[in-house]
């Protein structure tokens, strides 16, 4: 999207008269050792350095024109490095160097770092707490993957976003689809209800193409969580297919594993896994399918089945510790049915 933007975007044009853009590829060549060098560990990752190699600025991501330019300006305008930058927030903090700082503690994945600078830029700044409680919830959502955050740390901050700082419709979508998903993550699932239905009700009538598609999602988590209409999410889950799904592997794969893990309609969702399975495109796929299939026929207490499509998946792709894994926890289920 940025490679595109770099060269339509007026916006980003007129940032670029204040640097030199040098695209490397991260993951060939000379871009492996750099990106060793810079800690890089996403992509995007723009980082700003001077003549000396130093770094002075470092982000992930592209946000869009105005937001990256906006940070690219910022970023250009303070030529500092970042021990310069640090030691000069330590003396005389600003929201201006605790966002660079919390951008830079990002790049290398430390979200707990960039989370505590964002969230200083708030106490320095009230008047842009909007966007750094966003900010906020974006490293919080990330760091929760590797264990940095706990859900009721994060829910704290979401439910600090939803009643204090006044979040556009756009933003309630895309609080309530983080916590659904953490909520779902950690069993929490009902805890979602709240910024699911703040959510609807900010979108209700819009005619936006990518609000309407999030809020097809949530109505879906809406019928399952309030009204306890499985038949109804279900057709609503079907309508986010476009046409031809049922011979693409993939799109198979996701409806039989989302109707797995919602407990809906299984004995069509283990067909349709199947199906999937024989259109796959290569062994580590089919395996992949495979494990949704023993996941289902566990479910529904077929533990011999189960234990027979793990073991297909384990010769399809015999280096992937996770299906071994699998394998002998589906042997251990059919053990204990075996055994009363």
């Amino acid at each position: 999207m940025f490679a595109r933007a770099v060269n339509e975007d007026a916006t980003i044009q007129a940032a670029m008269k204040d640097f030199i853009l040098y695209k490397i590829d991260a993951e060939k060549g000379e871009g492996v050792e750099l990106a060793k060098k810079y800690e890089i560990r996403g992509y995007p990752t723009f980082v700003a350095i001077n003549s000396k190699g130093e770094v002075t600025d470092s982000w992930v991501g592209y946000g869009g024109a105005e937001s990256w330019s906006q940070t690219a300006l910022m970023a250009a305008a303070d030529p500092r490095t970042i021990p310069e930058k640090k030691k000069a927030f330590e003396a005389e903090p600003t929201a201006g160097l605790a966002v660079c700082l919390a951008n830079d503690a990002s790049t290398s994945y430390d979200f707990a770092g960039a989370v505590d600078y964002y969230r200083q830029a708030r106490e320095l700044n009230p008047a842009g707490a909007g966007d750094y409680t966003q900010q906020i919830l974006t490293f919080m959502y990330y760091g929760s993957q590797g264990g940095a955050f706990t859900f009721d740390e994060v829910e704290k901050e979401a439910q600090l976003a939803l009643n204090t700082t006044d979040p556009s419709p756009e933003e309630k979508v895309d609080l309530a689809l983080m916590v659904r998903n953490m909520a779902r993550q950690t069993g929490n699932s009902e805890r979602a209800v709240p910024y699911i239905k703040a959510a609807l009700k900010a979108t209700k009538g819009s005619t936006d193409e990518g609000v309407l598609k999030n809020r097809t999602h949530l109505e879906i988590d809406y019928a399952l969580l309030v009204d306890k209409d499985k038949d109804k999410a279900l057709k609503l889950f079907r309508s986010t297919f476009s046409d031809g799904w049922q011979e693409n592997a993939d799109k198979l794969n996701n409806f039989a594993w989302w109707c797995f893990e919602n407990d809906v309609n299984l004995e069509e969702a283990q067909k349709m896994a199947l199906k999937g399975v024989e259109l796959a495109d290569s062994d580590g796929n089919r395996a992949n399918i495979l494990d949704t299939v023993a996941e289902i026929c566990n479910k529904l207490g077929n533990c011999d089945e189960a234990v027979a499509h793990m073991e297909r998946a384990v010769e399809l792709d015999p280096e992937k510790k996770y299906f071994q894994e699998q394998l002998v926890r589906f042997q251990k289920v059919l053990e204990e049915k075996q055994t009363g």
